[in-house]
């Protein structure tokens, strides 16, 4: 199983403005960083040349660099047992280096059949035939539910209209998106390792919103809670009266879950980390302090 760093519990992503910002501060906002970056204007091999910034079905054709492309394979955690769909897949770098230094079999779904062919004949040469597929079509017709890494390169509003489908895959999917976000769906890491490029991993979370079941040792003087959900963020209530109580906050990281409840007439916050069983209906939670050391023993939430 693969394991992740968390992000800061419950960490505030940057503002689009801000993010904006940032992305001026290390060229990316300029429409000549793409252009500025790439060695060549011209792709391809003897069989199929495409030059640079080439109109497409949606999108300009734009190359991704091998660096930027490994580091976003990297910061999937990509490993052999993983089903890699790189949407988009242009000349197949993303699909040919997945399998060649990770071992995974991986998809390229492109619509230029041109670069279809060249992408065979390039992972060909590249030893990794027997793992990678490439298929000339919409990427919008096509079923990826079987991914365990998605990858992206569009734009942003090809990247808006494919973040609802993101989001209905298994949780713990990996999605990695060069340069381009996905809206109000905030990345749970930025990746900044190669200079004058960016990109964003979100790992798609558990969907937890509803009503729970919760112990009464847990101390919030309900036997239940509601859980409401914005992607990966979460904020917990409870009911009185027929009035909503916020009760705690917390973050979704694949299956994996953070909480921090504000107990009543306590000041320290109850921290609880745990992880949505496999067949989706309970959290399992182990509570810690603020030094990060177990206190108690599992509490069980059930899905009501």
């Amino acid at each position: 199983m693969l394991k992740f760093e968390r992000p800061d519990f419950i960490r505030e992503q940057l503002p689009k403005f801000e993010r904006r910002e940032f992305l001026r501060s290390v060229g990316l906002a300029s429409s000549g960083w793409a252009l500025g970056s790439c060695t060549s204007s011209n792709y391809g091999d003897d069989l199929y040349r495409l030059q640079l910034a080439s109109a497409g079905k949606d999108v300009m054709w734009m190359p991704s660099s091998r660096a930027i492309s490994m580091a976003m394979l990297k910061a999937a955690k990509t490993e052999a047992s993983d089903l890699v769909y790189d949407l988009g897949s242009g000349d197949g770098i993303i699909p040919i280096l997945a399998a060649k230094h990770f071992g995974a079999k991986a998809v390229g779904i492109e619509y230029n059949a041109d670069l279809v062919e060249l992408s065979k004949r390039n992972a060909i040469r590249a030893g990794v035939a027997d793992r990678t597929v490439f298929r000339q079509a919409d990427l919008f017709q096509v079923d990826f539910s079987d991914a365990t890494v998605v990858t992206l390169y569009l734009g942003e509003a090809l990247n808006a209209k494919l973040s609802t489908r993101l989001q209905r895959l298994r949780p713990g999917t990996r999605v990695v998106s060069n340069r381009f976000d996905l809206g109000s769906w905030r990345p749970d890491l930025t990746i900044t390792e190669v200079p004058n490029e960016l990109a964003m991993l979100w790992v798609v979370p558990a969907r937890l919103d509803g009503r729970w079941r919760v112990p009464q040792g847990i101390g919030i003087n309900s036997d239940s809670l509601q859980i409401v959900q914005a992607h990966q963020m979460i904020r917990l209530e409870v009911s009185r009266r027929g009035l909503s109580y916020p009760v705690g906050e917390g973050r979704i990281f694949g299956p994996e879950v953070d909480l921090e409840l504000q107990l009543p007439d306590q000041k320290e916050l109850l921290r609880l980390k745990g992880r949505l069983t496999s067949d989706g209906k309970s959290l399992l939670f182990d509570s810690y302090n603020d030094e990060g050391k177990q206190k108690t023993q599992a509490s069980v939430f059930e899905r009501l």
